[in-house]
């Protein structure tokens, strides 16, 4: 399933996840997993974001967590301190909701972290609704999105990788380099 704003805020209800924005309670690590890339707007389920993909045993780079970067002051020092960040990072997951699609930062993160990572690069649709349609951007289209399901017959959540319906893998894989593949 595609994630929305609305099964997020019903994970915080039902106390899956916590409610309130975590700043500084992640300690910086040598690598992660995953970098997110998403707007400041949407910040709040960026943050629930998180909290998944730490369930499910990732480690996340998120820039709001980080104490070493000025967000008032957005500079090159700034810019250098984020890709330093990107190179100690396997993939980046690009939080993609009509805020991202304006936002200045999220196109630049995603072209610095697919050049620096050979496209290791997908996005993770921010939906308000299940009954929304997932629109690309023209160029966000080279890369696969995300999805939050079950493994077959289990109720361990995953996140997958996927090009399509039937053709996908778990992050996990995808992030070791696997290529998501057909499955009937």
């Amino acid at each position: 399933m595609l994630l929305t704003k609305s099964y997020l805020n019903e994970l915080v209800q039902n106390r899956t996840i916590n409610g309130n924005l975590e700043f500084s309670r992640r300690p910086v690590k040598d690598e992660y997993d995953v970098f997110i890339s998403y707007s400041w707007h949407d910040r709040f389920f960026a943050d629930k974001i998180v909290q998944l993909l730490e369930h499910c045993g990732y480690s996340v780079y998120i820039d709001y967590n980080d104490t070493r970067l000025d967000r008032n002051n957005v500079s090159e020092a700034t810019a250098q301190k984020l890709i330093q960040v990107m190179k100690k990072c396997k993939g980046l997951l690009h939080l993609y909701s009509p805020s991202a699609s304006v936002s200045k930062w999220c196109p630049w993160e995603v072209g610095v972290f697919s050049g620096i990572k050979n496209f290791r690069c997908a996005n993770l649709p921010l939906l308000d609704r299940a009954s929304e349609n997932f629109k690309n951007q023209e160029y966000l289209e080279i890369y696969p999105y995300v999805e939050y399901d079950t493994y077959r017959d289990t109720r361990t959540y995953e996140f997958w990788i996927c090009d399509d319906k039937n053709t996908y893998t778990t992050l996990k894989a995808w992030l070791n380099g696997t290529k998501p593949t057909k499955h009937i």
